[in-house]
């Protein structure tokens, strides 16, 4: 009878390390293609940007004009304030995914602290300043420098997909990036970078 139940508990016990064993290879298996994905978004994501970065860097912004809140048609010129040398732009349209500028709002909005607000400036482009204007609560930016702009004469304008960069005083553009929710972790490293060159208080 001893023996009986002795090997019975030999396979009893066999059987949940097999059992253990084979959930253990599957998690590994699964852990593993997310991690190939996580890679092959981060490869996306740096490709991407490598391109979009030379193709626009250095064009000037030339006769570009801009609608605020209440529909006053200004130059973009007339948006520098207080000797700023700098701005970071992030750039969204109407015809872009509605998660994708959602992302891309928000992970600025978490900087603006940081970064400071006189310094950020969030550019639409949307068909008529109406749909723009109630958009912009939904994304609370209502209360920030919030612009609706026509197309900008720089190759990102094509992407489709929402981007930042970086405004000089005298036009020009540089820094592009494209956010992209897939990989967050770049996001935030090209905010964080930015904010330090250009925005940092010593």
């Amino acid at each position: 009878m001893n023996k009986k139940w002795l090997t019975f508990i030999i396979l009893l016990l066999l059987a949940i390390n097999m059992y253990t064993l084979t959930g253990f290879h599957r998690f590994k298996q699964q852990y593993a293609g997310i991690s190939q994905i996580s890679e092959n978004d981060e490869l996306h994501t740096l490709k991407l940007n490598f391109w979009a970065n030379i193709e626009n860097s250095r064009i000037t912004l030339e006769e570009i004009v801009a609608k605020d809140s209440l529909n006053n048609v200004l130059p973009l010129s007339d948006i520098w304030k207080n000797g700023r040398k700098q701005m970071l732009v992030c750039r969204f349209s109407e015809s872009h995914c509605e998660s994708c500028v959602n992302f891309s709002i928000q992970s600025v909005l978490h900087r603006v602290g940081t970064i400071g607000k006189e310094h950020v400036l969030f550019l639409g482009h949307y068909r008529n300043n109406r749909i723009f204007n109630k958009t912009k609560p939904l994304y609370h930016i209502h209360n920030l420098n919030t612009y609706n702009a026509a197309e900008l004469n720089i190759p990102a304008e094509s992407l489709g997909f929402p981007y930042y960069f970086v405004l000089n005083d005298d036009l020009t553009v540089s820094n592009v990036f494209i956010p992209d929710k897939a990989t967050p972790e770049i996001t935030d490293n090209y905010l964080t970078m930015i904010n330090k060159r250009y925005f940092a208080k010593e």
